[in-house]
């Protein structure tokens, strides 16, 4: 009797862990939760340069793999969205490297399921490129502040992780 009464407990444990780990999905609602990772990539065929861009530029990415939650597609590949450069130092004489961090802003929503009055999916992460320095190759000849440090650069087509940044509901039309 003991060792049911405590099969009985230790399967209800099971069930209640198990039914506050899966997604919240009700009849054609889905919450997104806040650090959903989300796969994407910019929306660029050239590469990312410290010397071509600006700060506070905003830069068009896109969802490189669909967001499935409960088995259902969510947000389909393809989607766009925005980032943003956050910070900016182009290479410079004296051998000084380029460095580049841009931060992810929002996703637009596409497929089934919308957010409440097409609002935007806010993201957060960031990425970093940095350049390569010359210092010391600028201080061993005369001439060497007119040497320039390498441009950071990220390159075109890369995937990048970014992360939901709040719990979104997210409902089917």
């Amino acid at each position: 009797m003991i060792k049911l009464n405590f099969c009985l407990k230790s399967i209800g444990l099971v069930l209640l862990i198990a039914l506050l780990t899966v997604p919240n999905i009700e009849a054609g609602k889905i919450q997104l939760s806040e650090g959903t990772e989300v796969k994407v990539s910019f929306g660029l065929d050239q590469k990312l340069t410290s010397a071509r861009l600006m700060k506070d530029l905003p830069l068009p990415i896109v969802l490189a793999e669909a967001v499935v939650i409960g088995g259902k597609t969510v947000i389909e590949e393809g989607a766009v969205g925005q980032a943003k450069i956050l910070e900016l130092k182009p290479a410079s004489k004296a051998g000084k490297p380029g460095y580049l961090k841009i931060g992810f802003v929002e996703l637009e929503p596409k497929g089934e399921y919308e957010t409440a009055e097409g609002a935007k999916i806010p993201l957060t992460g960031e990425i970093e490129a940095k350049g390569k320095g010359r210092k010391l190759l600028s201080y061993l000849f005369i001439f060497g502040l007119f040497i320039k440090g390498s441009q950071a650069e990220l390159p075109a087509g890369e995937i990048y992780t970014a992360k939901v940044a709040e719990n979104i509901m997210l409902e089917s039309e």
